[in-house]
This record gives structure tokens, C-alpha cells and sequence, in this order.
């Protein structure tokens, strides 16, 4: 026969073992401060981009009816195509024999990301790193050899830099409060499930309603204790 607790029953059952709770969060709050100090490794990200033309004017005139909407579409379509040209083999290879990394064309793959921002005409090329500033050097080294390839196998000149790549020291892997929030938020969690398991696998017998309901005698008489009384 299942039995069923109240609301101020299971209050109880909490309040009594709350220490479990307390040891249990600040347990799980100093392992998870720990592990995002000292276990994770930093990575930081640099940034830049570019801006895609379908042509390259150079007189006022051309440069205003550039901003025809059929202009516009096809240098959004070459923005998706640049973004594929920057992750290619031969891109890649020359920047790594450029700077000398200690990696292959698939690891510099996968720390990089290149894509169109939003519906505009601008490619955004980011770096990922454990020093941040071999991760702007990255990326600055990647548009440059990009632009050059570009021009050298198009035989097109309608990429700008807009902003170059700069070192920023603030690992984009490392949330320190936010890891100790979700640690604390656990913690608490683990603690009232241990306190429920133990209330469970607890028979011992503690009130009368306890020998009614597990050894089915009446009870006939208890012996109340008072604290706080002293002998005179």
C-alpha cells in the first residue's frame, strides 16, 4: 500500500536532513568552479570581415548604379561562394605554410568558421584558438591570402577588408558564473533526491502511526518527552 505525504510531511522530511542539501551544493558549486578554472582549456575567438561586390567601380557614376537590386542579389550569391572559397585546400595550405602553424589543412578546418552575415553583402571569417593572438594573426592571414586567390583565379577585384582581426582576451569557453549557477542549481537537486532515497530505505519506526501501520497493534499508551525542564 503506497503512502502518501503531504505537503508538510515532505517539508519535514527535507528540513530534517537539510545539511545533505548544504554539503551537496557547495560540493557540486566548488567541483564546477574547479573543473572551468583549472580543466577546460581557454579558446578565444578573433573576427573579420569583408565586403563582397558583384564589380568594383571606381567613378561616382558607376558606384550609384551599383546599388541596383540586381547588383545587390548577385553579390549575395558570391558572398555564399567566397564563404566556401575561404575553407578551401589551397586557401588554407598557404596561410599554414604562411605562418608555420603546427597543424594540419583539417585541423585549421575546424577551428574556423566563414559564413554570409545575415542578407548582406559581408563575409565574416572567425578564428578559433588557444591564444588569442594566433587567432587574429590566423584570421587576418586567411582574408589575405582569400582576396589574393580570389583575384588570381576569378580574375576579379571586389573584396574589401572591413575590419580587421584583433586579439580579445576574453575566453568565448570559460562562463565561471554560469557554471556555478548551474552546479548550485544541481546540487540542490541531488541533495533532496539523497534525502528522498533515504527517507525510502529508512523503517525504522519513529510515532505511533508508525506501529499501527507496520506492526498492526493498537497503541495504547506513549511516554511524551519534555525538553527544558529542569529537576528542582
Amino acid at each position: 500500500m503506497e503512502e502518501e505525504l503531504d505537503l508538510l510531511e515532505l517539508v519535514h522530511i527535507v528540513l530534517k536532513r537539510k545539511w545533505i542539501i548544504v554539503a551537496t551544493t557547495i560540493i557540486a558549486t566548488v567541483i564546477s568552479i574547479l573543473v572551468t578554472m583549472f580543466a577546460i582549456t581557454p579558446m578565444y575567438e578573433a573576427n573579420t570581415t569583408m565586403m563582397v561586390n558583384s564589380s568594383k567601380s571606381s567613378s561616382i557614376g558607376d558606384i550609384a548604379s551599383g546599388f541596383d537590386l540586381g547588383s545587390i542579389n548577385l553579390s549575395q550569391k558570391l558572398v555564399v561562394t567566397y564563404s566556401e572559397i575561404v575553407k578551401s585546400r589551397i586557401v588554407l595550405e598557404a596561410v599554414i605554410n604562411r605562418l608555420d602553424l603546427d597543424m594540419t589543412y583539417n585541423g585549421l578546418l575546424t577551428s574556423i568558421t566563414s559564413s554570409p552575415v545575415g542578407s548582406t553583402e559581408i563575409l565574416k571569417i572567425s578564428v578559433k584558438d588557444t591564444d588569442p593572438v594566433e587567432a587574429a594573426e590566423i584570421a587576418n592571414t586567411i582574408s589575405d591570402v582569400f582576396i589574393k586567390e580570389v583575384m588570381r583565379i576569378l580574375k576579379v577585384d571586389n573584396v574589401e577588408i572591413i575590419d580587421e582581426a584583433i586579439p580579445l582576451n576574453n575566453p568565448i569557453n570559460i562562463k565561471l558564473m554560469l557554471n556555478a549557477a548551474i552546479a548550485f542549481i544541481l546540487g540542490i537537486m541531488a541533495g533532496v533526491f539523497i534525502i528522498f532515497i533515504l527517507e525510502m530505505l529508512d523503517r525504522t519506526i519513529k510515532t505511533a502511526e508508525d506501529v499501527e501501520k507496520h506492526l498492526g497493534l493498537p497503541v495504547i499508551g506513549s511516554i511524551v518527552e519534555f525538553s527544558g525542564v529542569k529537576e528542582k
